[in-house]
């Protein structure tokens, strides 16, 4: 495993003082792993003299504006500029993903490139050319960038991360072990956190931001599904679902509802919670979270999406919302049901 990241610290090495970019790819609709772990690899690369940018299909959300990352780090994909971003690209790095399916519309730029590298922690990663770094024990993608970047400075002989760079990493660990809370914090998830402190991030401001700070639109959307909440199999399954009727009544943002199926989670005797939400463009999102025995993963990759093993999601096109909760129920019963 820890060949397959020297190789691709190699390969990264090989683009620098050339006019090849690195193009650095997180899952669409980023989190606080995936962007921040593909922006910390972007700053530490630009260190290096190479040529590197995270491409993404939609500007960074509001909620994660915080972390300040440069405006000319980030490009937002334009389909009609990929025969150019593909005769710029050197190589292209997914960062807490691993196929383009998983990276939006970037995804058409990602999968033009001959020999991706992949840098991922989801049991679900599957199988594609080039080095792939994949490591289901990581706690966060940020534990594997940081490893990366370990090899960089040794091969190199500089030191790359700043405060900046480390505040990035430190908000993928804060975002994947719920701000050190999870079961997949690990020993070496505090060395770790305890390195990016050292070299400048900020765990209390982080914190604030990801877990803490809200407004009344989202208490108000947060509060009416948590109050329609469903209970089956026994309390044993929680589910919820919100439309865009509701977003519109409490005037809040489309990712207002996000951390609801963490919130649901909570509940005593919940096993697995789901929250359903509707996007503005037809498409039905689906969070997930869970408790052993429920493999979040394994129920959202029978629906195309993916995960963890107690945090997974998936998108479902074509179908109403009430059509997708009985296929949830319908399959998460094989587990769940008393006749299981």
């Amino acid at each position: 495993m820890e060949d397959s990241a020297i190789r691709i610290a190699d390969r990264l090495i090989s683009f620098a003082n050339t006019e090849s970019a690195v193009q650095i790819f997180p899952h669409v609709r980023v989190d606080g792993d995936s962007l921040g772990s593909a922006a910390a690899m972007a700053l530490v690369l630009r260190r290096l003299n190479i040529r590197s940018s995270v491409v993404m299909d939609e500007p960074i959300p509001e909620r994660l504006t915080f972390l300040e990352i440069p405006e000319d780090l980030v490009i937002i994909y334009d389909p009609k500029r990929k025969d150019e971003y593909c005769k710029s690209q050197g190589i292209a790095l997914a960062v807490d993903c691993s196929e383009g399916s998983r990276m939006g519309k970037s995804g058409q730029l990602y999968d033009c490139c001959s020999e991706p590298l992949v840098i991922d922690h989801h049991i679900s990663s599957g199988e594609s050319k080039g080095f792939r770094y994949i490591d289901p024990l990581a706690a966060a993608a940020a534990e594997l960038v940081l490893r990366i970047i370990h090899i960089l400075e040794d091969k190199t002989g500089k030191k790359l991360l700043d405060p900046l760079s480390s505040n990035c990493l430190m908000v993928g660990l804060q975002s994947d072990t719920g701000r050190f809370s999870y079961q997949n914090t690990t020993p070496e998830t505090f060395r770790a956190a305890s390195e990016l402190l050292e070299n400048g991030a900020n765990v209390y401001i982080n914190a604030y931001n990801l877990f803490d700070l809200t407004n009344v639109e989202r208490m108000r959307l947060i509060a009416r599904a948590m109050s329609e909440a469903q209970f089956f199999f026994g309390g044993r399954l929680a589910l919820t679902v919100v439309t865009q009727d509701m977003i519109r009544d409490c005037r809040a943002t489309d990712d207002a509802s996000d951390g609801l199926a963490s919130n649901l989670r909570d509940i005593k005797g919940v096993v697995a919670s789901f929250a359903v939400r509707e996007t503005p463009d037809g498409e039905i999102r689906v969070n997930i979270r869970s408790y052993q025995p429920f493999d979040s993963a394994a129920f959202a990759s029978s629906f195309g999406g993916g995960g963890h093993q107690r945090a997974a999601g998936f998108t479902v096109t074509g179908k109403q919302a009430d059509e997708v909760c009985a296929l949830i129920l319908e399959k998460a019963g094989e587990v769940l049901s008393d006749r299981s």
